[in-house]
């Protein structure tokens, strides 16, 4: 599974793109608060559904209002009040699973891909920085063989590509009050991967 995005940034009434490898993903909440990951395209005219809205728990399109349940099924077509929309319209739904004060979305070819990690207990998510570097030079730097993540006693990193050349790195405490400390931490890491200081 990819770490995509931390858990607080995703809250009810809004809606969040995302990408992996150069797929365009949407994530949103509904009201009972689930986290759904959506391939970000209207099956209709194929317009961002990021650009969309919330309306009755579902996730609705911009352009013509289009509206998709939690299984990402079409529910209700605005110009077409009185149609129940076939089954077959419906988005490219991939499975999600929230832990860690991360969100983590299993994409079709993650099937090798690692697990998330068994982390107990709670989790605050700190930040997420793109760092302009190759997924293979964090890992390095991270002492990371392999996976998308990694585990101490009090902190949580977890990294994905969203396109060739930019790593994304998600940073996760157990401990709230140490959240400005990784926060510096993960800046400090960029910096020095980037070799942006002055």
């Amino acid at each position: 599974m990819i770490p995509v995005a931390l858990s607080m940034d995703v809250v009810f009434g809004d809606i969040v793109p995302v990408r992996h490898e150069g797929q365009e993903l949407v994530l949103w909440r509904d009201e009972e608060g689930m986290v759904h990951g959506w391939e970000d395209r209207c099956p209709h005219r194929g317009v961002r559904l990021s650009l969309g809205f919330i309306r009755n728990n579902r996730l609705a399109c911009l352009y013509h209002g289009w509206q998709y349940d939690r299984e990402g099924r079409c529910r209700a077509i605005p110009a077409h009040p009185s149609l129940n929309p076939p089954s077959t319209i419906r988005t490219r739904n991939f499975h999600v699973e929230e832990k860690a004060g991360l969100i983590w979305i299993a994409m079709e070819n993650e099937v090798d891909r690692p697990l998330v990690p068994a982390a107990e207990g709670t989790w605050h998510g700190v930040r997420s920085l793109a760092i302009r570097a190759k997924l293979a030079a964090l890992r390095e730097a991270l002492v990371l063989n392999t996976g998308q993540w990694r585990q101490s006693s009090d902190r949580l990193l977890a990294l994905h590509s969203p396109e060739e050349g930019v790593t994304m790195v998600h940073l996760a405490v157990n401990d709230v009050s140490a959240r400005a400390k990784a926060a510096a931490w993960l800046v400090d890491l960029r910096d020095s991967l980037e070799e942006i200081r002055c």
